[in-house]
Protein backbone atom coordinates (compact mmCIF):
# COMPACT_ATOMS: atom_id res chain seq x y z
CA UNK A 1 0.00 0.00 0.00
CA UNK A 2 2.81 2.37 0.86
CA UNK A 3 4.48 1.88 -2.51
CA UNK A 4 1.24 2.56 -4.36
CA UNK A 5 0.67 5.77 -2.42
CA UNK A 6 4.21 6.94 -3.11
CA UNK A 7 3.79 6.27 -6.82
CA UNK A 8 0.51 8.14 -6.84
CA UNK A 9 2.12 11.12 -5.17
CA UNK A 10 4.94 11.10 -7.70
CA UNK A 11 2.46 11.03 -10.56
CA UNK A 12 0.58 13.98 -9.08
CA UNK A 13 3.77 15.97 -8.51
CA UNK A 14 4.92 15.27 -12.06
CA UNK A 15 1.60 16.41 -13.46
CA UNK A 16 1.76 19.62 -11.41
CA UNK A 17 5.32 20.29 -12.57
CA UNK A 18 4.33 19.76 -16.19
CA UNK A 19 1.44 22.15 -15.76
CA UNK A 20 3.72 24.79 -14.27
CA UNK A 21 6.18 24.39 -17.12
CA UNK A 22 3.37 24.90 -19.61
CA UNK A 23 2.07 27.99 -17.81
CA UNK A 24 5.47 29.65 -17.42
CA UNK A 25 6.14 30.22 -21.14
CA UNK A 26 2.60 31.44 -21.57
CA UNK A 27 3.05 34.06 -18.86
CA UNK A 28 6.34 35.17 -20.42
CA UNK A 29 4.81 35.40 -23.89
CA UNK A 30 2.12 37.71 -22.52
CA UNK A 31 4.71 40.48 -21.99
CA UNK A 32 5.23 43.10 -24.71
CA UNK A 33 8.74 42.39 -25.94
CA UNK A 34 10.72 44.69 -28.27
CA UNK A 35 11.11 42.98 -31.62
CA UNK A 36 12.53 45.74 -33.85
CA UNK A 37 14.27 49.06 -33.16
CA UNK A 38 14.81 51.71 -35.85
CA UNK A 39 17.64 52.82 -35.98
CA UNK A 40 19.02 49.59 -34.61
CA UNK A 41 20.82 49.46 -31.27
CA UNK A 42 24.44 50.55 -31.82
CA UNK A 43 23.80 51.74 -35.38
CA UNK A 44 25.53 54.74 -36.98
CA UNK A 45 23.34 57.05 -39.06
CA UNK A 46 24.53 59.76 -41.45
CA UNK A 47 22.46 62.84 -40.70
CA UNK A 48 19.06 62.88 -39.01
CA UNK A 49 17.31 59.50 -39.35
CA UNK A 50 14.07 59.56 -41.28
CA UNK A 51 12.36 57.36 -38.66
CA UNK A 52 12.71 56.47 -34.99
CA UNK A 53 10.35 53.64 -34.05
CA UNK A 54 9.95 50.49 -31.93
CA UNK A 55 7.87 47.44 -32.83
CA UNK A 56 6.70 45.06 -30.07
CA UNK A 57 5.41 41.52 -29.89
CA UNK A 58 1.83 42.55 -29.10
CA UNK A 59 -0.54 45.50 -28.98
CA UNK A 60 0.41 48.17 -26.43
CA UNK A 61 -1.60 49.96 -23.79
CA UNK A 62 -1.46 53.63 -24.89
CA UNK A 63 -1.95 54.87 -21.31
CA UNK A 64 1.03 52.98 -19.86
CA UNK A 65 3.45 52.80 -22.80
CA UNK A 66 6.01 55.59 -23.34
CA UNK A 67 8.65 56.36 -25.95
CA UNK A 68 11.21 59.21 -25.90
CA UNK A 69 14.45 60.36 -27.54
CA UNK A 70 17.25 61.84 -25.42
CA UNK A 71 20.67 63.32 -26.14
CA UNK A 72 23.96 62.31 -24.52
CA UNK A 73 23.22 64.58 -21.53
CA UNK A 74 19.86 62.87 -20.94
CA UNK A 75 17.78 65.83 -22.10
CA UNK A 76 14.52 64.76 -23.71
CA UNK A 77 14.31 65.91 -27.33
CA UNK A 78 11.12 64.26 -28.57
CA UNK A 79 8.28 62.01 -27.40
CA UNK A 80 6.75 59.22 -29.46
CA UNK A 81 3.22 57.83 -29.63
CA UNK A 82 1.60 54.55 -30.63
CA UNK A 83 1.20 54.34 -34.38
CA UNK A 84 -2.54 54.78 -35.13
CA UNK A 85 -2.18 52.27 -37.98
CA UNK A 86 -0.28 49.67 -35.92
CA UNK A 87 -0.97 49.24 -32.14
CA UNK A 88 2.22 47.18 -31.73
CA UNK A 89 4.42 50.07 -32.85
CA UNK A 90 5.55 53.32 -31.23
CA UNK A 91 7.01 56.07 -33.41
CA UNK A 92 8.52 59.56 -33.21
CA UNK A 93 7.10 61.66 -36.03
CA UNK A 94 8.45 64.06 -37.11
CA UNK A 95 12.05 63.43 -36.11
CA UNK A 96 13.76 66.65 -34.93
CA UNK A 97 16.96 67.77 -36.60
CA UNK A 98 19.80 65.97 -34.84
CA UNK A 99 23.37 67.22 -34.56
CA UNK A 100 26.20 64.69 -34.75
CA UNK A 101 26.51 62.75 -31.48
CA UNK A 102 25.17 59.84 -29.42
CA UNK A 103 21.43 59.48 -28.76
CA UNK A 104 19.36 57.19 -26.55
CA UNK A 105 15.82 55.92 -26.95
CA UNK A 106 13.93 55.06 -23.75
CA UNK A 107 10.74 53.01 -23.85
CA UNK A 108 8.15 51.52 -21.49
CA UNK A 109 5.71 48.96 -22.87
CA UNK A 110 2.61 47.45 -21.29
CA UNK A 111 0.87 44.61 -23.11
CA UNK A 112 -2.28 42.63 -22.46
CA UNK A 113 -1.17 41.68 -18.94
CA UNK A 114 -0.30 44.18 -16.22
CA UNK A 115 3.45 43.72 -16.63
CA UNK A 116 5.61 46.69 -17.70
CA UNK A 117 8.74 46.24 -19.78
CA UNK A 118 11.40 48.98 -19.75
CA UNK A 119 14.61 49.27 -21.71
CA UNK A 120 16.78 51.58 -23.83
CA UNK A 121 18.86 51.48 -26.97
CA UNK A 122 21.38 53.93 -28.47
CA UNK A 123 22.58 55.02 -31.88
CA UNK A 124 25.17 57.43 -33.27
CA UNK A 125 24.54 60.31 -35.68
CA UNK A 126 27.39 61.46 -37.92
CA UNK A 127 27.46 64.48 -40.26
CA UNK A 128 25.45 64.01 -43.41
CA UNK A 129 27.52 63.81 -46.59
CA UNK A 130 27.65 67.02 -48.55
CA UNK A 131 25.93 66.52 -51.90
CA UNK A 132 28.19 67.08 -54.87
CA UNK A 133 27.07 69.93 -57.11
CA UNK A 134 25.43 68.68 -60.23
CA UNK A 135 27.52 69.79 -63.20
CA UNK A 136 25.59 71.97 -65.59
CA UNK A 137 26.27 70.88 -69.12
CA UNK A 138 26.49 73.68 -71.65
CA UNK A 139 24.63 72.45 -74.72
CA UNK A 140 26.81 72.39 -77.77
CA UNK A 141 25.54 74.11 -80.86
CA UNK A 142 23.26 71.79 -82.77
CA UNK A 143 22.01 71.81 -86.31
CA UNK A 144 18.68 73.25 -85.17
CA UNK A 145 20.32 76.17 -83.43
CA UNK A 146 20.51 79.40 -85.38
CA UNK A 147 24.15 80.05 -86.24
CA UNK A 148 25.43 83.22 -84.69
CA UNK A 149 26.35 85.57 -87.52
CA UNK A 150 29.96 86.51 -87.28
CA UNK A 151 31.07 89.94 -88.31
CA UNK A 152 32.68 89.82 -91.73
CA UNK A 153 36.17 91.23 -91.51
CA UNK A 154 36.41 94.55 -93.28
CA UNK A 155 38.97 94.54 -96.07
CA UNK A 156 42.15 96.21 -95.05
CA UNK A 157 42.60 99.28 -97.28
CA UNK A 158 45.59 98.84 -99.52
CA UNK A 159 47.58 101.95 -100.16
CA UNK A 160 47.06 102.96 -103.78
CA UNK A 161 50.30 103.19 -105.67
CA UNK A 162 51.44 106.77 -106.17
CA UNK A 163 51.07 107.69 -109.80
CA UNK A 164 54.49 108.04 -111.28
CA UNK A 165 55.10 110.43 -114.09
CA UNK A 166 54.89 108.52 -117.29
CA UNK A 167 57.86 109.27 -119.49
CA UNK A 168 56.95 111.25 -122.54
CA UNK A 169 57.04 109.53 -125.89
CA UNK A 170 60.50 109.20 -127.16
CA UNK A 171 61.10 110.39 -130.72
CA UNK A 172 62.08 107.26 -132.61
CA UNK A 173 64.40 109.35 -134.81
CA UNK A 174 66.18 110.70 -131.79
CA UNK A 175 65.28 114.38 -132.61
CA UNK A 176 65.67 117.02 -129.92
CA UNK A 177 64.24 120.53 -129.43
CA UNK A 178 67.06 121.98 -131.41
CA UNK A 179 66.20 119.84 -134.38
CA UNK A 180 62.64 121.22 -134.28
CA UNK A 181 63.64 124.92 -133.98
CA UNK A 182 66.24 124.80 -136.78
CA UNK A 183 63.76 124.33 -139.65
CA UNK A 184 61.62 127.13 -138.26
CA UNK A 185 64.54 129.52 -138.20
CA UNK A 186 65.51 128.52 -141.71
CA UNK A 187 61.95 129.12 -142.92
CA UNK A 188 61.91 132.58 -141.36
CA UNK A 189 65.23 133.42 -142.98
CA UNK A 190 63.91 132.42 -146.37
CA UNK A 191 60.79 134.56 -145.84
CA UNK A 192 62.94 137.57 -144.84
CA UNK A 193 65.21 137.17 -147.88
CA UNK A 194 62.23 136.92 -150.16
CA UNK A 195 60.72 140.00 -148.61
CA UNK A 196 63.96 141.94 -149.01
CA UNK A 197 64.20 141.00 -152.69
CA UNK A 198 60.65 142.15 -153.36
CA UNK A 199 61.23 145.37 -151.47
CA UNK A 200 64.40 146.17 -153.43
CA UNK A 201 62.60 145.68 -156.75
CA UNK A 202 59.86 148.10 -155.79
CA UNK A 203 62.28 150.84 -154.75
CA UNK A 204 64.50 150.58 -157.82
CA UNK A 205 63.94 153.60 -160.28
CA UNK A 206 62.64 152.70 -163.68
CA UNK A 207 65.18 152.64 -166.51
CA UNK A 208 64.74 154.99 -169.51
CA UNK A 209 64.08 153.60 -173.00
Amino acid sequence: MTDRRNRARLVVLAAMAAALLMLFPASVAAHAELEKATPADGATVEGTPTEISATFSEALDPDRSTFSLRDAAGERLAVGLIDPDDPTRMIIDPVPELAPGMYEVRWTAKGSDDHLERDTWSFMVTPAPTPSPTPTLTPASTASAEPTPSASPEPTPTAAPSPSASPGPTDPTGSTDGDVILPIVAGLAIVLIAGAVLFSRRTRPPTSA
